[in-house]
């Protein structure tokens, strides 16, 4: 069977890219400076799956939010979710897979993890902040840490359980990685693989728009650059969720929401090659 990676196609900037990765590979992060270095609206699914308690959305729901998702004309898609990986794969035009090593992966969760309870115990109800007071941020980007909307907005603790992820990120390459590659063997899109964060620097540079400067060159032992503007596009319309009902009766449809967390806020890029 062939291999589905390759490189991106110069001659054809992605208007749908999906960002794939253990939990701690750093994706997330990547995400954000894609957004703003191509323009592109970012979607977090985990935006779109978790609910205030950390409550799931049904199998049924949880499908029809992923192909409303892949119905919009422009997009980033950051998060595994790997029993949904195949219809967003196949909508894309480039897949990027952050495969970094399951120890780098597992400490740099647990390094997060602990950022995200000390801002919680300074900040229980994640309440907007003055930038720098309070509010932790990555030691990647030095942007505020990521948090899904609906569990910042009502409060809830910001870290489930950290036994979990770091189950999730040492098994992440025997389990999740298993099911994305048969999605990725299914599709014919082009897929970026992503092992260092050199790596990832050198494919913001490749993926910048004309006039923008990439937040990291290859090379570098810290790039930083001048504050990036948030996109000005003309907004697109906003998408709906298929209505779900439940035994108490209709509910309103669900919009689909690009990024609006703090850590998407422009701040001066910053991203470390290691």
């Amino acid at each position: 069977m062939a291999s589905p990676f390759c490189e991106p196609r110069p001659d054809r900037p992605p208007r749908r890219v999906v960002v794939l990765g253990s939990p701690g590979s750093g994706k997330t992060s990547f995400c954000h400076l894609l957004a703003s270095t191509t323009g592109l609206p970012l979607y977090h699914l985990d935006d779109f799956y978790w609910s205030p308690g950390w409550s799931r959305p049904t199998e049924e729901e949880w499908n029809r939010r992923v192909h409303a998702l892949c119905a919009l004309p422009r997009w980033i898609a950051d998060g595994n979710y790997a029993a949904t990986a195949e219809p967003r794969v196949h909508a894309a035009d480039l897949v990027v897979l952050f495969d970094r090593h399951p120890l780098l992966c597992a400490a740099a969760l647990a390094r997060r993890c602990l950022r995200l309870r000390r801002a919680a115990r300074a900040a229980p109800r994640w309440a907007p902040r003055p930038a720098g007071r309070g509010r932790r941020r990555s030691a990647a980007t030095g942007r505020p840490e990521y948090v899904p909307r609906l569990l910042r907005e009502a409060g809830d603790p910001p870290v489930l359980s950290l036994t979990a992820l770091l189950r999730k990120a040492l098994l992440f390459r025997r389990r999740d990685m298993v099911v994305i590659h048969a999605a990725l063997h299914h599709a014919n899109t082009p897929v970026h693989r992503c092992r260092t964060r050199r790596q990832a620097a050198a494919l913001l540079t490749a993926l910048a728009r004309p006039g923008q400067r990439p937040p990291s060159p290859p090379g570098a032992n810290r790039l930083a650059g001048p504050p990036t503007p948030r996109a000005t596009a003309t907004p697109l319309p906003e998408a709906r969720f298929p209505n779900h009902l439940p035994p108490g009766g209709p509910t309103p449809p669900v919009p689909v929401r690009p990024c609006t967390c703090p850590a998407a806020a422009p701040v001066t890029p910053l991203w470390r090659n290691t």
